[in-house]
């Protein structure tokens, strides 16, 4: 798998579980992912949520995306890790606003909110699993 079909992956599948570390805990949740592209893998949350303080203190995560109906009704899985970094850029945070409206109605309304935060994974490794490499899923593949 290359990383444009990694990308086109995601975009079909963008409901993912995320992973995060605090210690030696780990923790998961659903995330979605709302833009896909060479730059990276891009997200969104609130401030108020307990994953800021995670992603604050150890950047490193993993998320996992599945395609149902695959080979054997089982599917196949995207597995792709990376540090995070946080997204300033007013370009891309006004393309969120414009993605999903409904943003402007909470925090200040403005791209420049601080109350929602993006952040992307922009480089890391993923994995691709299938039914048929199910006892050896490949090589993690570095990306960009």
């Amino acid at each position: 798998m290359t990383f444009q079909e990694c990308i086109d992956y995601v975009k079909r599948n963008p409901n993912g579980f995320l992973a995060t570390a605090t210690g030696d805990r780990p923790h998961v949740r659903p995330m979605t992912v709302w833009l896909a592209d060479e730059t990276g893998i891009y997200f969104y949350t609130s401030r108020a949520k307990p994953l800021m303080s995670q992603l604050e203190k150890n950047a490193n995560v993993e998320i996992a995306f599945h395609q149902p109906d695959m080979p054997r009704d089982i599917g196949s899985i995207l597995r792709i890790a990376g540090p995070i970094e946080f997204v300033e850029d007013m370009a891309i945070r006004s393309r969120l606003y414009e993605t999903f409206p409904w943003l402007k109605e909470i925090g200040t309304g403005r791209p420049y909110s601080p109350t929602i935060v993006v952040f992307r994974i922009p480089q890391g490794q993923f994995n691709y699993w299938t039914w048929e490499n199910n006892v050896n899923p490949g090589p993690w593949v570095e990306f960009p």
